[in-house]
């Protein structure tokens, strides 16, 4: 299908709008406010959102954790669901994208495995972005009176052998927990989960009609020496159930269901039976919309405005121009991700890019393309200005000063790293200071002959990157100097400064720094 090319009448926005910063809370107290919003790891591929939902009443507090693994949108869509929820009694925490790279990606593992076997190691254990996401989700379940993890399961649980879909070795359409009881020293007492699961199971059962979709107890006795399931004490159910002494689940629709509204409506019936055994009374639904409806994006062109810009658009910049996605407007922007094609990574939003060739940004809700713009490159395009395609006005044809130099003249010009979430810009043969607990990401670089900055990699020596094949290319992987980077490889090998090494082609283009304090 060809693209419709248009004029895009341009709006220029003064747009002011609240972003939280990584661990900081967006609201005041809950005895002000009924609703608390954090935002972790922000503008990163693992970026998590915090919902803590209180009622005007006190009560108790269920913990919901969906997307841990990416393959499920079952339990992220959800989770969703719940996180604009407004409620009489009682308290809820909502996770609606517990592991968000595997959730771009579509798969269950993320970038070091499954996040759902991580809940075992210890929180001082080596350092990742998925490790600091269980850090969170850990305190979090100390919170909580129940646990609700939602996932999506192979086929259909049931005890007996029916066929190859459904038998007691499937997932599917079952409540799973990790013993019959359970004994918390921790709390001084003992909790029935196979009495809790067999109650919710009937309560949501009498609305199901079609039996096979009917939800079954399941078991999985982790607990016992004899287990079949002796992974899943590597989950966050156990480490909920036998660390914190708070009955924990596993809620599993089955992918059998092809539909994804379908399996929302059964995860709803189950959290909602859930919500009201533990007394916890809604006021209003959350809101769930299926598909997202994209607005509009904005984009900033260089050091200018925002503009809005609607999906489906053609645009036309000068060559070299620095192009950002700096928000995307939908009825529902969770799980929205803008990706510059063939240009950083899958979670492109904020980050700056020059703009050498044509490309695409495409707009994506999780792992489904909801929405694209063209990006068009003319020499004769005025900088810094957008254009539609049709309708362009070109003046005189001008080659810009990257287009005239010789691949031989190629140098680095700038590093561009995201520390701690934030932008910092490094100038050739300077250093940027980095504490050693702190997170940084190499983002890019900019050389004088911007149609090459994709082609250029940065080595940041004394840092394996978690690949396979270390090609030499640091870009898009988080470093966490204090356990990541070797001694030796440094300036003194003293620990203290680290060179960054940026080559086209074997040929070392410039050298940056960064110095640990």
């Amino acid at each position: 299908m060809t693209v419709q090319q248009v004029t895009v009448s341009i709006l220029i926005f003064c747009i002011f709008f609240f972003r939280c910063a990584p661990g900081y809370a967006a609201s005041q107290s809950p005895a002000n406010h009924q609703s608390l919003h954090d935002v972790y790891l922000a503008n990163t591929e693992h970026e998590l959102h915090i919902y803590r939902i209180y009622g005007k009443e006190p009560g108790k507090t269920i913990m919901l954790i969906g997307g841990i693994q990416g393959d499920e949108p079952g339990g992220y869509l959800t989770a969703d669901l719940y996180a604009d929820i407004n409620l009489k009694k009682g308290n809820l925490i909502v996770v609606p994208r517990a592991n968000f790279y595997s959730i771009l990606l579509n798969q269950r593992n993320g970038m070091t495995g499954d996040m759902n076997r991580k809940f075992a190691e210890q929180d001082d254990a080596a350092r990742n972005m998925e490790q600091e996401v269980v850090t969170i989700l850990k305190r979090l379940i100390g919170e909580a009176d129940c646990l609700l993890n939602l996932h999506e399961g192979s086929g259909f649980f049931n005890p007996e052998w029916k066929d190859d879909q459904e038998n007691p070795e499937r997932f599917g359409q079952s409540i799973i927990f990790d013993a019959k009881s359970y004994h918390s020293d921790k709390r001084g007492r003992s909790i029935d989960l196979e009495g809790l699961a067999g109650l919710i199971s009937e309560r949501v059962n009498r609305e199901v009609a079609n039996p096979r979709y009917h939800f079954r107890p399941n078991n999985h006795n982790t607990v016992a020496d004899d287990t079949r399931h002796p992974e899943q004490r590597k989950s966050a159910t156990y480490y909920a159930l036998t660390q914190e002494g708070i009955p924990a689940f596993g809620i599993e629709t089955s992918k059998a269901i092809r539909s994804n509204t379908e399996k929302v409506g059964f995860q709803k019936l189950v959290v909602n039976a859930f919500m009201d055994e533990f007394g916890i009374i809604p006021e209003t639904p959350g809101q769930h919309i299926e598909p997202v409806k994209l607005n509009y994006i904005l984009v900033k062109i260089n050091d200018g405005l925002p503009y809005a810009v609607p999906s489906g658009t053609s645009l036309t910049v000068a060559s070299g121009d620095e192009v950002a996605v700096t928000d995307i407007i939908a009825d529902n922007d969770r799980g929205l991700t803008a990706d510059f094609l063939e240009m950083g990574s899958r979670n492109d939003t904020k980050l700056p890019f020059r703009i050498a060739q044509a490309t695409k940004i495409v707009i994506r809700k999780d792992a489904e393309t909801c929405g694209w713009v063209d990006l068009a490159v003319s020499a004769g395009a005025v900088a810094g200005k957008i254009t539609g395609v049709s309708g362009l006005s070109s003046p005189p044809e001008t080659k810009r000063a990257d287009q005239q130099i010789s691949l031989n003249e190629l140098k680095a010009e700038q590093l561009v790293v995201d520390v701690n979430g934030k932008l910092v810009f490094v100038q050739e043969g300077e250093e940027i200071e980095v504490a050693k607990d702190m997170m940084l990401i190499i983002k890019g670089i900019r050389s004088n002959i911007s149609r090459l900055d994709n082609d250029i990699l940065v080595n940041l020596k004394g840092f394996a990157p978690p690949k396979a094949k270390n090609d030499g290319n640091d870009i898009n992987y988080p470093i966490y100097p204090a356990q990541d980077l070797w001694v030796r490889y440094s300036e003194k090998k003293d620990g203290i400064r680290y060179p960054i090494s940026t080559t086209y082609k074997d040929r070392e283009i410039g050298k940056f720094w960064i110095k640990i304090l």
